[in-house]
Order: structure tokens, then sequence, then C-alpha cells
């Protein structure tokens, strides 16, 4: 990879970079721990429950605070970090990311684990963009997209291997080692962070931040986050229209301010630009897929199956193995031919994959589960990272860490609708089946009616079974409850086949990137 030096748009020129590799492992070292915190929860969540005893709702906040606060802070902290200081931003959010990290593990109530659950989204949501801000500071032309597919496969892969990582530390050591690893990680990120990393003169840091323009992003961006997750809660009625309403307005005054603000906080020109807006829906729709996937896969394979939590980890192997080939392969294509090829046949393969996913049976084996799970590692190993080159490429230098936030307020927003939709889609394929299935296999009717009471459980694959009942009975019970949760799962794939394909339309409206035309190399 060459090195030549770079002259910044200030017309300054930049130092030049010996050891981009050591920026760029660094980077993602710090993305990586940010995208796996957000899936290993969910194996963890059975054990905090045991220990801290918490309530249901409870329980789903441990998930949906990390979640809200990086969807709901990621442009802001962007924009911020291009205006004073990516460098000090990334350190400041890897050190808060260690600390609140520790500060979980030793917490003993739930409503202190949230606590710090919100102040380690928060840090996330300083690491990711600028750590996009900082490798576009360093990399540029096709340099720069064979590093953002490294640094977007590291976090697809992190998210991807959660359930493995988790699965094995918690047998092992319980709860608290799935964030207790963040800290020696959190603190080699930090070593190297200050020794390696430099700042990068920028013309746009003057003036003030828009500060209610940020009030007003955050506030959308959490009523829209909460109304999706109304229908993961099943509040499909009042609450979710008031939430959704709510972010439809205060989005509209949020493009009011930035339309006015002498020094907006979103340069809204950046959505002129076709690509943008269709790179972040593809974004979206990756994530909604794979969150989604992930989320029913480890259910079924525990559940229906009977894997461990350790075993269902190992097994969703080859979706992560196939996430990182994905990503050593798709930044040379993309340097070569631009986003657009990757994402048609990442989108195609991804709809392949789940249609493949959705034909799963109460007795199927794993040599039937394997191979979609590889297909669709690559798909969205594809898409994660030839969407990003698109997003961050198609905006200007001084905007790129922008651009990252964008990237990530995207996947956060995916993966929470992608849970919450495929969810309550199962949730009420459940509801509408149950009965049925028990009564084709002559449950009687107050022993039907108990595992009717108790359908919410049966949506997570558990079938719950009344004291004193016969060995045949319950044998006819946990057959109708898991034929129907297949069904379920089978009808919520289904929807991921459809989203896939509308990922296909918006790939056809990527163009190659402006801003990624010489294949430099330069250390800001």
């Amino acid at each position: 990879m060459p090195h030549p030096s770079s002259t910044e748009d200030t017309g300054s020129v930049a130092p030049r970079s010996t050891r981009p590799g050591i920026v760029l492992t660094v980077v993602s070292l710090g993305a990586a721990i940010v995208a796996l915190d957000g899936t290993v929860i969910s194996v963890a969540n059975p054990d905090i429950a045991a220990d801290l005893q918490p309530s249901l709702s409870g329980l789903q906040w441990v998930t949906n605070a990390y979640l809200l606060a990086i969807a709901s802070t990621l442009v802001v902290f962007g924009r911020a970090a291009d205006r004073y200081s990516r460098k000090g931003f990334w350190l400041t959010g890897i050190g808060l990311f260690t600390l609140s990290s520790l500060m979980i593990a030793l917490s003993t109530s739930i409503d202190m684990l949230i606590l710090w659950r919100v102040v380690q989204g928060l840090a996330g949501a300083l690491i990711m963009p600028a750590g996009v801000g900082l490798l576009r500071a360093t990399f540029s032309g096709p340099a720069l997209s064979r590093a953002l597919a490294l640094w977007s496969g590291c976090t697809a892969i992190a998210a991807a291997a959660g359930p493995v990582v988790a699965g094995l530390l918690v047998q092992v050591q319980g709860w608290q080692s799935v964030f207790l690893i963040n800290v020696p990680i959190g603190a080699l990120a930090l070593t190297l962070g200050a020794l390696h990393l430099r700042e990068q003169p920028s013309s746009t840091r003057t003036g003030r931040l828009d500060t209610l323009g940020a009030l007003l992003l955050a506030l959308t961006m959490v009523s829209l986050a909460w109304g999706v997750l109304q229908a993961e809660h099943g509040h499909l009625g009042a609450d979710m229209l008031l939430y959704l309403g709510s972010a439809v307005v205060l989005g509209a005054l949020f493009v009011w301010r930035q339309r006015r603000a002498a020094e907006p906080l979103l340069d809204l020109s950046v959505f002129a630009n076709r690509t943008v807006p269709a790179a972040a829906l593809l974004v979206v729709l990756a994530f909604f897929t794979l969150y989604g996937t992930l989320f029913f896969l480890t259910l079924y394979m525990q559940r229906v199956q009977g894997a461990s939590a350790f075993e269902a980890g190992m097994q969703v192997m080859p979706l992560t193995a196939a996430l990182a080939l994905a990503s050593a392969l798709v930044g040379r294509l993309n340097a070569r031919w631009g986003p657009r090829p990757a994402l048609l046949i990442g989108m195609a393969i991804v709809a392949v994959s789940a249609f493949g996913l959705s034909q799963l049976q109460v007795e199927s084996t794993y040599h039937a589960l394997w191979p979609w799970l590889i297909g669709m590692g690559l798909g969205i190993g594809m898409v994660s990272v030839a969407s990003t080159d698109a997003l961050v490429s198609n905006v200007r230098p001084e905007l790129s860490s922008v651009a990252g936030g964008l990237q990530q307020t995207s996947s956060q927003l995916g993966g929470v609708m992608g849970t919450a939709v495929l969810t309550t889609l199962l949730s009420t394929s459940v509801t509408a089946g149950l009965a049925d299935e028990l009564t084709a296999r002559e449950v009687a009717p107050d022993q039907a009616q108990f595992v009717l009471d108790r359908a919410e459980r049966v949506s997570q694959g558990e079938v719950p079974v009344p004291a004193g009942a016969d060995s045949a009975t319950v044998d006819a019970m946990v057959e109708a409850g898991h034929t129907t949760f297949v069904a379920g799962m089978t009808q919520a794939m289904s929807v991921a086949v459809v989203m896939a394909l509308i990922g296909m339309a918006a790939a056809l409206l990527v163009r190659r990137g402006e801003h990624s035309s010489e294949d430099t190399v330069v250390m800001h």
C-alpha cells in the first residue's frame, strides 16, 4: 500500500503516515467492542435475570438502553467530532466505554446496570463516527475503500460473534465476564490510540455547535426508536402512534432548524446525492436481517433443538466466518468496480439465504441450517462493507464523521427494528395458530388453556406445561408449541426476504463516491 503525502482541503500539507495499519487496527478494535456489546447481551440476559431478579421490563431495558443511547446521539457526536477533535472524541469514548463496562460488571441492582448501559451506549456513540473520521483522514482512494471494508467488516463480525463469545464467557465465568473482557481491550486501545492517532486540521472547527439542532435530532431518534419498540412489547395502538407521530414532528422541526441555522449540525445537502439515503437504507436493511436472524436462530437452536448457550453460539460460527471472508474480498471489489455490484450481489444472497432459513422445520438437522448461515454471512458482510464505503465516499471529507454517524445510526435502528418487527410477527403468528395446533393434537381444553395463557413464552420457543400432566400430553403440548414457533419464524424470515429484495432496488441508486479518486494514504 503506497504512502504518499496529501494536501488537505484547507491547503495545508498533512504529515505522512508511516504506520496507517496501526491506525486501522486501533480504530477497528474500538468499533468491534461497541458492536460486540450490542449482541452479547442476548445470551447474558438469563444469568442477569437470575442474579439481579429484574422485572421483564427491566431486563428489556438492559438491551434497549444501550441501543437507544447510541442511536439518538451518533450523528450529534459525529458532527461534534468533525468540528472539535476526532482523536479527542475517540479517546474519550474508549475511556468511558472501558469504565462503564467495569461498572456494569460491578452492578448490584438492575437500575445501576441500566444506568451504566446508557453511559456505555453514549461512549459507543463517541467512538464510532470519530473512528470513521480518523480513517477518512488517514486513507483515500481505493485504500480508503479497503480500510472501510476492514473496519465495517470488524463491526459486523463482532456483532455476529456476540452470541459465541457470550456463550463461552457466561458458561465459564458468569455474566459479569461479558463486560469485564472490555476492560483490558479498552485499555490496550486507549494506549495505542494515544500513541498513534493524529489530529486532522479542519476548516469546520469554527463557531458553535448547533445545540438546538442536536437536541431536536436526539429527541427525533429516541421517539422513532421508542415507537418501534412498542411493537416488540405488543403495544400497537395509541402509544406507538404517539411516539411515531412525535418522531415525524420533531424530525420536521430538525429539518426546519437545519435549513435556517447559520452553522447547521447536519448539512442537508449530503442527501441531495441519492447514494447517501440509499446507502443508509441498505445499512438499515442489512442489520434488520442480521439482528433478526440471530435473535430467532438463537431461540430456535436452544429452545427447539435443545442446544446449550455455548453450543448455539458455536453453531452460528459459519455466519461469523462468512462475514470475515466477505470483508476480506469486498474491499478490493469496491476499489475496482465501486460499491453497486457488491450491494446487488450481497442483497441477492441475503434474499436466497433468508428464504432457505424460512424452510426450517422442528425436526431439521444442522445440515439444513449451516449452508444458509454461510450465505447470510457473506451477503450481509458484502452489504455492510459496500454501503459504508458508498456512504463515506459520497460526502465531503470534512463531513466524514457525520457520515460515520449516519452509518452507525442506521445499523442501530436496523437492529432495533429487525428485532421488534420480526418479534411482533412471530408473536402474532403464535397467537393465531397455537390453539389450532393444540386442538389438532387433542390436548384437553383446560390444559390447552394453560398453554394459551402463556403464549408469550411460546413466542420465545419455550413451552410451559401444567404440573401433573402425563407424558403423552406433555409431548403433544411441546410439539404444538414448537410447531407454532417455527411457523412464526417462517413468516418472520419471509419478511426478511422482502426486505432484501427492497435492498436490491435501493442498490441500483448507489454510485461510486466522488471523494475516493486518488489512491493515497495520509496521516493527520
